[in-house]
């Protein structure tokens, strides 16, 4: 196929994966105070939600899903979908504002309205309709405008969620381990695997581009979930357009997360918005049935998603339903379990549907989980954590444009614990701040890290907050437009520094893989037998752990060939297990040429290639250059393969007698 063909596909698919299940499940669950990009946004939840769960259906019954049977699933999703998308274009009202805070269906004001202002009215409507479309548009656009370098997803992470991936599509379902590439158990939250595996077979797009592409439309999507949040919390469209924009175009996170490759959290970000949404339109609209099952749907996905994602939507619940407690109880309102007791039964239900693999996951991970406390330490940090954690989290806020978010945010943050409507974000927001700082408890395996890389969500939330209101409050009017526009000024600024910022947002130090690793890569799985197995560069990563140092590190997610250090979740297997594989890897990071110690790794580990790549690694290619044995068998572009002849030679025989 033609390039634009592929890529017309390829979009079309990304339609069918991140829309279909949704808007078939809007077809019978809808909400009409919703504007257009509200629905759009709980479209993508929930199809994240529903092929999660129906991957974890699928594992329970113990049912590989066939091509055929994921084919004839999404055609009988069209008629549904369309149906919706039918009463999306007639109930739908552009950024509208719901009935509660609008006096817009006020019979009064209908009665002296004329034919020209409902002519002006409907116009501001559509005006706002494409201004928000094109945003929303560009926000796409710009999220695979900042890969537009990559070849590989990028860094540690993105190795196993392609390996999984694959694992995925080779099983016809969840897995029970990583076999035959390692003796580990699965138990990961899968939810984004599940989705690409779905968009990788529909768009006939490999594992790894299909990572890539649908991790920045998730990326992008965010930037909805937060406008669907913000629409909830303050029932006002300005302020979630805001948040929306800034979170797509001034904060560093999410952007940075594709050079991490941190897809879970990605997809828990972008649920956890939509979530917290619905909690509040249960509490503060009241409790109506497609809301409700709504919510248990996306919690569920949730928990699927990013478990760390799901423990911060526990604590905003916990918030919530105190507060609505704490208001019956100090207002004697001896009916108010009506509002928060649906919201409790919805969230246990989004528990029980999850419930299986939490269970599965817990009886894996548990040994993990500690609660300890922590000295107020430089010394006592570096040593639980590593070693200028302090300034590693400084960074983390960063760069200066986010420091300056957070500097304009903290007003924001004050007007809202005075209003009621948005006192539980408010609090939900100061109680992660304290989470992010690593001092008093910690509980493992979250770190302080994780929560700051989470806070670009409130920060966005309360710089929003506070240009709506300083442009809303006005004591002398005459000055109101003055201050308008200085708000604009400031705002139109903040987005400038951030585009400019954020064009170049890949970290160079994340790059494993370039284009000629790829070329390499496909050479051997033309050409190289499947039982071969590659000692490959690695270094020291973290917590005793280490990791690859180039692309030799993206052979057995793209080949299937075995390499002498696998994935980072090796970690989620036995004791024993972890420690053979520390150990080796740890020997390899001493080798420094054509040594004995290099001879009894390769004879101990049954390596039969070596993969190298220039001035990456302590293994250099010309430390082979008079080592006998060694055959260079490939080089290109400073990448550099060799055949270890006398391995070659014994696994031959071996088969031989065998035969």
């Amino acid at each position: 196929m033609t390039p634009i063909i592929t890529t017309t596909w390829a979009l079309f698919a990304g339609l069918i994966v991140l829309f279909l299940p949704g808007l078939a499940w809007q077809a019978l669950f809808r909400d009409p105070e919703q504007d257009t990009f509200e629905r759009m946004a709980e479209a993508i939840g929930l199809s994240i939600s529903i092929t999660a769960l129906l991957a974890l259906l699928a594992y329970i019954i113990g049912w590989q899903v066939s091509s055929i049977a994921m084919v004839v699933f999404y055609l009988l999703l069209v008629p549904p979908a369309i149906w919706a998308l039918r009463h999306w274009w007639r109930e739908s009202k552009p950024g509208a504002e719901t009935a509660s805070h609008s006096n817009d269906n006020h019979p009064l004001k209908e009665a002296i309205i004329d034919t020209t202002d409902n002519w002006l009215s409907r116009w501001q409507d559509k005006l706002r309709f494409l201004i928000l479309a094109l945003v929303f548009f560009s926000v796409l656009i710009w999220r695979f405008y900042q890969i537009r370098d990559v070849i590989l997803p990028l860094w540690v992470d993105s190795i196993h969620h392609v390996q999984i991936v694959g694992l995925i599509l080779e099983n016809g379902g969840l897995p029970d381990t990583f076999e035959p590439y390692m003796p580990v158990p699965f138990y990961y939250h899968y939810a984004f695997h599940t989705l690409a595996t779905v968009y990788s077979f529909i768009a006939r797009m490999s594992p790894q581009d299909s990572v890539l592409y649908l991790g920045q439309a998730l990326n992008a999507a965010i930037a909805l979930a937060v406008y669907r949040l913000g629409k909830a919390l303050w029932g006002d469209w300005r302020r979630a357009a805001l948040s929306a924009m800034l979170v797509a175009f001034v904060t560093q996170m999410p952007a940075y997360y594709v050079t991490w490759g941190r897809y879970t959290l990605l997809t828990g970000m972008l649920l956890l918005p939509l979530a917290m949404a619905l909690a509040l339109d249960i509490i503060n609209k009241g409790a109506k049935f497609s809301r409700v099952i709504t919510f248990s749907v996306i919690t569920a996905g949730l928990l699927l998603a990013h478990y760390y994602a799901a423990v911060l939507f526990a604590l905003f619940l916990i918030i919530l339903g105190a507060q609505a407690v704490f208001g019956d109880i100090k207002h004697k309102r001896y009916s108010g379990w009506k509002i928060w007791l649906p919201l409790l039964l919805a969230s246990i239900a989004g528990f029980l549907l999850a419930g299986p693999w939490l269970y599965r996951m817990w009886g894996y991970a548990q040994e993990g989980v500690k609660v300890g406390a922590i000295q107020p330490t430089i010394e006592a940090v570096d040593r639980l954590y590593f070693p200028e954690y302090l300034r590693y989290l400084w960074r983390l806020l960063g760069p200066d444009r986010n420091h300056a978010l957070l500097f304009i945010a903290l007003p924001g943050l004050i007007i809202s614990l005075f209003r009621q409507r948005t006192r539980t974000f408010g609090i939900w927001t100061i109680i992660l701040g304290i989470i992010s700082l690593p001092v008093g408890v910690y509980v493992a395996p979250f770190r302080p890290d994780h929560a700051v890389i989470v806070l670009f969500l409130p920060t966005a939330m309360m710089v929003a907050e506070l240009f709506i209101s300083a442009t809303d409050w006005s004591p002398i009017e005459r000055f109101s437009s003055l201050k308008t526009i200085s708000v604009l000024i400031i705002f139109g600024t903040l987005i400038v520094w951030g585009v400019w910022g954020t064009r170049s947002v890949i970290n160079s130090v994340t790059v494993l893989a370039t284009k000629a690793d790829l070329e390499a890569i496909d050479w051997i799985e033309s050409n190289l037998p499947q039982e071969a197995r590659f000692l490959i560069n690695v270094t020291h990563w973290q917590y005793g752990s280490y990791r690859g140092v180039d692309g030799g590190w993206w052979i057995t997610p793209l080949t299937g060939r075995m390499t002498s250090l696998p994935n980072v979740l090796s970690g989620m297997g036995d004791g024993a297990y972890v420690e053979q594989v520390n150990i080796s890897a740890a020997k390899v990071s001493q080798i420094e040429g054509c040594t004995p110690e290099f001879w009894d790794l390769v004879h101990e580990e049954r390596m039969t290639h070596v993969y190298l790549t220039q001035s990456k690694g302590t293994i250099r290619p010309n430390h082979f250059d008079d080592c006998l044995g060694i055959e260079l068998i490939y080089e290109n572009d400073g990448v550099y393969l060799y055949r270890i002849e006398d391995i070659i030679m014994q696994m031959k025989d071996a088969c031989w007698h065998q035969l």
